[in-house]
């Protein structure tokens, strides 16, 4: 995989789960799992990851090293997973 730099900042519907990067992998992919289909409320979700050292979360980090984390207030899923070693 591929490293590139560039500032990529979002989070969910609502707000309360923000993320900030300033690196992506060159894979993007589109997922068509049941979980992701739920997720988007769509046939597919598109997906993209970015290192662990590039990527800060606010407010904070997650504790889990892979888990799905799920805004309160909008039920929007963003998952946090380790970086591809």
């Amino acid at each position: 995989m591929k490293r590139v730099e560039m500032e990529v900042s979002d989070g969910c519907q609502c707000g309360a789960v923000r993320y900030h990067a300033t690196a992506i992998f060159d894979n993007s992919h589109l997922c068509h799992c049941r979980m992701c289909q739920k997720a988007s409320g769509n046939i597919f979700a598109a997906l993209i990851a970015a290192p662990d050292d590039g990527l800060s979360w606010t407010p904070g980090k997650p504790s889990a090293a892979s888990a799905p984390i799920a805004a309160r207030r909008c039920s929007s899923i963003t998952w946090k997973t380790a970086a591809p070693t």
